[in-house]
């Protein structure tokens, strides 16, 4: 397969948890999405409200790596802002063909199209989702459970991604639009 360049990849993880097994886990997503075609240099973005404070912040263990904390019990929708506009400045500053990979628990309506915008402009959308994806068939189609994401190029479930496997779906890597 050929492999286009690429000029970034973005992580976004919604929880410090999530981050960290992320990073036990980085050498099999790396090589994951290495093995997909998606390259690029990552920059990491974190966003927490349940961790207590980690010294990540001084000894971070990647380079390109934000971490911002919200206070527990404070109003979803400040998170949900800041991630909103932290995404849309990435795909300002990162010409197409670029990735997003976003990793959630949650599902925000908001998020969701917004995702799905950056798909349309030509960014390779990719979701990771925290359960099985082997109970929903796709018959060459998204799995079910993303109905909401129309433009995402590839589907992973946490167990596929963390232990370096091929997605569930995928349509591929764009190498232009």
């Amino acid at each position: 397969m050929l492999r286009q360049p690429c000029f970034g990849t973005l992580f976004v993880a919604q929880s410090l948890l999530t981050y960290i097994l992320f990073m036990y886990c980085a050498h099999n997503i790396k090589r994951c999405l290495h093995e997909s075609c998606y390259n690029g240099i990552v920059k990491y973005m974190v966003y927490d409200s349940a961790s207590p404070s980690l010294i990540i912040h001084e000894n971070p263990p990647v380079e390109n790596l934000v971490i911002t904390r919200f206070p527990q019990g404070g109003d979803p929708f400040d998170k949900f802002k800041k991630v909103f506009v932290d995404i849309m400045e990435w795909s300002i500053d990162n010409p197409v063909p670029a990735n997003i990979l976003y990793i959630s628990g949650e599902t925000n309506p908001h998020l969701t199209g917004l995702i799905n915008k950056l798909g349309m402009d030509c960014i390779n959308t990719l979701l990771c989702v925290p359960y099985s994806l082997a109970a929903f068939p796709t018959n060459g189609r998204l799995p079910l459970v993303t109905t909401d994401f129309h433009f995402v190029r590839s589907v992973w479930s946490w167990s596929e991604l963390s232990h370096g496997r091929p997605p569930f779906f995928t349509k591929g890597a764009r190498g232009s639009c």
